[in-house]
């Protein structure tokens, strides 16, 4: 796997639950491998907050590389 590979979630764990990521969730690599873990943005849902200004529920997560699949 490399950077802006798109990938998905295939293992649960608990470190996974408190960022709220799923099982099958699909995110993009957007960070290098570090000690077997790479930073993924996980899609989000756009919204508009108080400001008027466009934001976006997307999060970014290091994930266990052996946690990924990547995405055909």
């Amino acid at each position: 796997m490399k950077l802006y590979d798109k990938v998905k979630l295939i293992k649960e764990r608990a470190e996974y639950k408190q960022a709220d990521i799923k099982i099958f969730d699909v995110g993009i690599i957007i960070g290098e491998n570090r000690n077997g873990y790479v930073l993924v943005c996980f899609d989000g849902e756009p919204y508009l907050d108080t400001d008027n200004v466009y934001k976006t529920t997307e999060k970014h997560v290091g994930i266990k590389i052996e946690d990924l699949e990547l995405c055909d």
